[in-house]
């Protein structure tokens, strides 16, 4: 059964009362005779407690500790530097801030041996400024910040392409050359040469729309078109699902929440008759072999940042690990394999090790959480155009999804083991910073049906039906969220819900960057605009609102 931070479930007891009455008249004697008199039903007062053990959210009262989004790491910064930064308890470390340069020098720096299929040569080139990655200016423009994953209807990998394109073979970065490693029809079938797998571009449909009180609205809908697939045809069936790099600060705090506290949000089957059904998506974890809650990416796919950063290394970079040690290659893919061979690491040697592997997930565990804008903390008062919209934000039910607050448990150290200036060493010490915090997220970490369908399609540029050639593209059109992919537990309509926090900072820290998995919302409110699904009701509310009421929520969400 679900509950939520501020909605909790309020079943109603029916009272009945004995009333004793006085016989008269009649009779020789008196007598009582005991009747029932039902009450109408009254509802139970509210649970003391929310998912989270703490006193449940109000929609008109704002919590003075809401400003500090990441608890004991929250950062008083708003410039480009919001999302990537230390925090004071980091920084005032020695061993804590040297651990965090390290990792900072990695996620930072392009990798020897990257490929020889590949995306981008480091972590920052599509976590842009530890932020979003971007959509390119034109089709002549590969994609660098945002990638493609794929699937058969069932979520089967494609026999030949694997589960996610690579656009570059190594060339690309490990020469001046960057077409060079540019994808080609058939110009890798023979084995002989390698190129990136394939080239995808973006075509852009526009939607009007108009609220209920006149204003007008548009909305841009992507078409995905994919060409000069380098070893050949996809499987039958296959589906594109396109996703922009999301920012990486925060993610230590939401991987330390109990999952005990998550699956009490669960409501599968909706029972609450509210209209949202979220589910939670277990997943394999590879550290232990054991099934657990998967809180990362857009679909909910890994349990922990350690495997996150580690798939991330594998399918983006090409980069071996102890965790993911076969290279991006397919055994269909001949060229590709025989220049794995050639790599200076090559069996038993990992591309990256353990060490750097560590490194590199602390500095991704305690990047600060940029502070709530909007509140005064000299005189504890909160912007009064913020105040209504959070209100406004509550009532609409955007928290069915977006749970505003969490409490995180024990952060555990590494799995890997402790950093030290000889390597790692065995038994590492939780991380104080990250644990038992109050946080201001707005995401339940669980997947939501968010509507739509998709199709895909053969055609030629100019739109025309075909089955083959270099000129036959394959497109993909879809109406709402959807992308048509099966992951895992997530059907080709769910998502996990997105944290906000930090969101109205998104285009500060890259101005550039746009909103949604696949960065069609240009700003926050056609990111809203795009809800459907699960959040339909709260979709029509929102656009119920007056035009000044829609400007408060905006103004809320935009403070988070």
């Amino acid at each position: 059964m679900k509950s939520t931070t501020n909605k909790p479930l309020q079943p109603f007891k029916v009272a009945v009362v004995l009333v004793f009455l006085t016989a008269c008249g009649g009779g020789s004697s008196d007598k009582k005779v005991s009747l029932p008199v039902v009450v109408a039903p009254t509802p139970n007062p509210e649970p003391v407690l929310d998912h989270s053990g703490l006193t449940p959210l109000h929609a008109d009262t704002i919590d003075d500790a809401e400003y500090l989004s990441g608890g004991d790491a929250t950062l008083f910064i708003s410039d480009e530097g919001a999302f990537s930064t230390r925090p004071d308890p980091i920084a005032d470390d020695f061993t804590l801030d040297g651990n965090f340069t390290s990792g900072d020098h990695i996620f930072r720096t392009p990798h020897e041996d990257a490929g020889p299929l590949l995306n981008t040569s480091n972590c920052q080139g599509c976590h842009l400024n530890d932020g979003r990655g971007v959509l390119p200016n034109s089709i002549d423009q590969p994609f660098t910040s945002m990638l493609i994953k794929i699937g058969d209807s069932l979520g089967a990998p494609d026999p030949i392409y694997g589960n996610q394109l690579q656009t570059f073979a190594e060339q690309s970065f490990s020469t001046s050359d960057f077409t060079s490693g540019w994808p080609s029809y058939n110009g890798s079938i023979n084995g002989d040469v390698l190129v990136g797998e394939a080239y995808t571009y973006i075509e852009f449909e526009e939607i009007t729309g108009n609220y209920p009180d006149g204003t007008t609205y548009s909305l841009r809908n992507p078409v995905y078109k994919t060409k000069d697939l380098s070893f050949g045809n996809f499987t039958t069936d296959i589906h594109f699902s396109p996703r922009v790099a999301p920012q990486v600060f925060g993610v230590g705090l939401l991987e330390a929440i109990p999952e005990q506290y998550i699956l009490a949000l669960a409501d599968d089957n909706d029972t609450n008759s509210d209209g949202i059904s979220g589910r939670a998506s277990m997943v394999t974890d590879l550290s232990g072999n054991e099934t657990r809650l998967g809180r990362f990416t857009y679909k909910g796919q890994t349990s922990s940042v350690l495997q996150q950063g580690a798939a991330a290394y594998q399918g983006d970079i090409g980069i071996t690990s102890s965790l993911f040690p076969d290279e991006s290659c397919t055994e269909a893919q001949t060229a590709c394999l025989a220049v794995a061979e050639r790599e200076k690491k090559v069996g038993e040697q990992y591309d990256i090790s353990d060490l750097e592997m560590a490194q590199v997930e602390f500095y991704n565990r305690v990047l600060g959480v940029p502070a709530r804008r909007g509140f005064d903390s000299n005189n504890a008062q909160w912007d009064t155009h913020i105040a209504a919209g959070r209100q406004q934000f509550f009532e609409v039910d955007c928290i069915g999804c977006h749970t505003p607050r969490h409490v995180t448990g024990k952060a555990a150290g590494s799995v890997l083991g402790e950093i030290s200036f000889s390597g790692l060493q065995e038994n590492a010490a939780p991380i104080e910073m990250l644990s038992n915090q109050t946080i201001f997220p707005y995401t339940d970490l669980l997947l939501h049906d968010m509507g739509g369908s998709c199709a895909v399609t053969r055609e030629t540029a100019d739109e025309t039906s075909c089955t083959t050639g270099e000129e036959c593209m394959y497109v993909q059109r879809c109406d709402g969220l959807a992308d048509g992919l099966t992951q895992g537990m997530a059907s080709g309509s769910e998502w996990k819900t997105p944290p906000l926090w930090g969101i109205g900072l998104v285009q500060t820290v890259n101005a550039a960057a746009t909103f949604l998995h696949d960065g069609r919302a240009r700003t926050i409110e056609e990111a809203v605009l795009w809800h459907g699904g699960e959040a339909q009701n709260s979709l029509t509310a929102f656009k119920q609102l007056s035009s000044a009421q829609r400007s408060q929520v905006l103004a809320f969400i935009e403070s988070l």
